[in-house]
């Protein structure tokens, strides 16, 4: 199983070539919600038509979501808490995003931000 990351979801909506490998795959789709609502707040920041949020309301019906609840937070804070002491810091999103698929037990997240999750212990990134 992999998490697609905003990025993807991004390219996915926009048509982009790259995505129809992964999206045509046998592995079930999944994102979490945190990239949920970065693509939705992007929408509103251009000014969402009716056929934009036609389009996501599509999206999200045929992708699997992860939720953000208490065991997610803690492994969440945990990963960012390990990169600050590191001096290594990442933007909130990505360390949830990260805390949400790993305490799902899933490893992969297929981003074009491949340098944001490489720095977290027990992530794989799969750019496309």
């Amino acid at each position: 199983m992999k998490v697609l990351d905003t990025t993807f979801l991004i390219d996915l909506m926009r048509g982009k070539e790259e995505t129809k490998d992964i999206i045509q795959g046998n592995e079930p789709l999944l994102t979490t919600q945190i990239n949920m609502y970065e693509v939705i707040v992007g929408m509103f920041m251009k000014g969402i038509s009716s056929s934009q949020y036609l389009q996501i309301n599509e999206l999200f019906e045929n992708i699997r979501l992860l939720s953000l609840d208490d065991k997610s937070i803690i492994r969440s804070a945990e990963i960012c808490s390990e990169l600050l002491k590191k001096g290594q810091a990442i933007e909130d999103a990505d360390c949830l995003t990260a805390g949400i698929a790993l305490s799902n037990g899933v490893v992969t997240i297929v981003t074009k931000n491949a340098e944001h999750f490489k720095r977290i212990k027990g992530i794989k990134v799969e750019s496309y």
